[in-house]
């Protein structure tokens, strides 16, 4: 059980760190601003295709891995099981807040294709505002999954 606990806690902090990691890059990016209309959308649409193909799996990875770290730190310090249950929680929001906001946006991004409509930028901004949401949410998840580990050290 001991071996389960311990993978269960690595995978739960590479998945949540990955996803955090990937936010951030796309949160904090100076150069994707300035882009024009034009060469912003086709680096959304781009986005998209990649991070369409590995955001599913990392996401079903971390919630299992999270979930898993909070029903065998059931019997462990109180530090330990808030933890898990906060970075759970967390990928369960970032998963959330992805299917029912972020998704629609890049499924309408997508379709332009040939024209951008005036009102791209609009929906570029709702797109960044619920990204850096998604942002901080995530990297709260991975800095609760840290705890996870690190309060078992003393």
């Amino acid at each position: 059980m001991k071996s389960v606990y311990a993978v269960s806690i690595v995978l739960s902090l590479l998945a949540t760190g990955l996803y955090a990691g990937l936010c951030f890059g796309i949160a904090f990016n100076p150069g994707v601003s300035a882009m024009s209309p034009n060469a912003y959308v086709s680096y959304w649409q781009a986005v998209n295709r990649d991070y369409g193909r590995f955001m599913p799996p990392l996401f079903v990875v971390g919630m299992l891995a999270s979930s898993a770290v909070v029903v065998l730190s059931s019997r462990k310090d109180a530090v330990v099981l808030i933890a898990g249950v906060v970075a759970a929680a967390a990928t369960l929001a970032g998963i959330v807040l992805t299917i029912t906001t972020l998704v629609p946006l890049n499924v309408l991004a997508d379709g332009w294709v040939g024209s951008i409509p005036d009102s791209w930028s609009e929906h570029r901004d709702d797109w960044r505002r619920f990204h850096l949401i998604r942002t901080v949410v995530a990297t709260a998840g991975f800095a609760a999954a840290a705890v996870v580990p690190v309060a078992q050290l003393r």
